[in-house]
């Protein structure tokens, strides 16, 4: 049986300066699924986790997945330690069950990490990393996930991070009927996060780094060349960054300089340490940082004027629909120890599987050679009775396998059914011996 590991760093242990350094590029993470250290390989990477998850043959070293994360990050493991967690066995399951399902998310029981989840599953396996044991263990909680989701409420009085982000915004601006909103980045997240701003204004901007892909939302918005973003940024009230980058797209010079009123270009605008003086902001300004890493440097939320969100600030809203969530998150508990419970099952009897499909296999060719023998023995049968009686032999054992075998796997402990099947074993074995009476013999 192979045994399961993993080993990453979330939200809950580290803040998004630490994590937006284990940002692993696609190439990378493609790289590494194709050429894998281990049996099996998948790598979640998302702005509130980096996760690796491994199934191997082998026992791995101490603190080897989390090394091996540092070095995928181009890090030093010396200087992150602190920030791992490491499980291996029962444990990896509860834990893939719970983060799938989004209760180990800001916002518990949000939809997006289940997205997120079926894309490095889907990955991971088209690049063959995963085997067995990973495809049952990532299939199995996606299906719980869905089962969450279909047969309770949390989805629906949870909030995914675009969620928590626009109730940011009507936080900071009670009307935004009349404000501007610039979204930078139409991926998943940037889409999602225009669905909820269409619902409050029209007078949207947006770029995406490929801009045909902004033109796809012309409709309801007004397409911007990503290397013109700086030439809108002064126009609007709030800014959502979503774009996937390794250096940040907004610099504080920058977001100065575009900041400045065009009536006043020596402007400058003030911050609350006073290094920089000059004219003040017209108006206040929203910025939402959702990237992971960071889309824009964190000093501009030092400017007068300006407030800047990162993802790590959202989770201070979180409270809202908590009692509500609390009696669907019952439910969900209940439905997630279902398929943990079932996965595990699997999981502990894989060895007994292999060894009940081998005994199955030589019952069914016990059965084919005493047909054999017996078909021997009746030299002047018909051609199609002899295939009948073949046939009736493999379908008895076929059945004896499927009704008497998996049922004893399925109502017995692990270490029963393995005792039981070594006694069938030594039981064939007497049998097949030279000598054991067959139909060949004397009639």
């Amino acid at each position: 049986m192979r045994k399961i590991y993993m080993a990453g760093m979330s939200h809950k242990v580290a803040e998004i300066a630490i994590r937006e350094k284990f940002y692993i590029p696609m190439d990378v993470k493609t790289a590494a699924l194709e050429n894998k250290p281990f049996d099996e390989l998948l790598i979640l990477a998302t702005c509130n986790r980096t996760e690796v998850y491994v199934a191997s043959d082998r026992d791995l070293d101490a603190h080897e997945l989390s090394r091996y994360v540092c070095n995928l990050a181009g890090q030093d493991y010396g200087n992150f330690a602190n920030f791992f967690y490491e499980k291996s066995g029962d444990d990896v399951a509860h834990h893939v069950m719970n983060v799938c399902a989004g209760l180990d998310s800001v916002a518990v029981g949000e939809d997006q990490i289940l997205h997120q989840i079926g894309r490095a599953y889907e990955t991971a396996h088209q690049c063959g990393a995963t085997g067995n044991t990973l495809n049952k263990l990532f299939q199995g909680a996606i299906h719980t996930t869905k089962r969450i989701k279909t047969e309770t409420n949390l989805s629906k009085l949870s909030c995914n991070i675009p969620f928590l982000a626009m109730k940011q915004v009507q936080r900071t601006f009670d009307d935004l009927e009349n404000r501007t909103v610039y979204i930078v980045g139409l991926g998943e997240m940037g889409s999602l996060m225009l669905k909820y701003v269409q619902e409050y204004t029209t007078n949207i901007y947006a770029s995406s780094k490929t801009f045909a892909n902004a033109e796809k939302f012309a409709d309801v918005l007004t397409p911007v060349k990503y290397e013109d973003r700086y030439e809108v940024l002064g126009k609007c009230d709030v800014v959502i960054l979503c774009s996937a980058c390794q250096e940040p797209i907004i610099t504080r010079d920058e977001f100065v300089a575009a900041l400045r009123h065009p009536e006043q270009p020596e402007a400058v605008t003030t911050c609350h340490s006073g290094a920089e003086q000059g004219g003040a902001i017209e108006s206040k300004r929203l910025v939402i940082d959702l990237g992971s890493p960071r889309n824009a440097e964190s000093s501009i939320g030092e400017l007068d004027g300006v407030e800047y969100v990162c993802v790590d600030d959202l989770e201070k809203i979180v409270s809202e629909n908590r009692r509500l969530r609390m009696v669907e998150l019952d439910a969900a508990q209940k439905i997630l120890k279902e398929g943990t419970d079932e996965f595990l099952q699997w999981y502990r009897m894989d060895d007994v599987a292999k060894a009940i499909n081998i005994l199955a296999d030589t019952m069914v060719r016990t059965a084919n050679e005493e047909s054999a023998k017996l078909l021997r023995s009746l030299p002047d049968l018909p051609e199609e009775d002899r295939e009948r009686v073949a046939m009736m032999y493999e379908r008895f054992a076929k059945k004896m396998a499927n009704d008497f075998l998996y049922k004893v796997k399925a109502e017995n402990s692990k270490e029963d059914v393995k005792i039981f099947l070594k006694c069938l074993e030594q039981s064939g074995k007497r049998h097949s011996a030279p000598g054991a009476e067959s139909h060949g013999g004397k009639n």
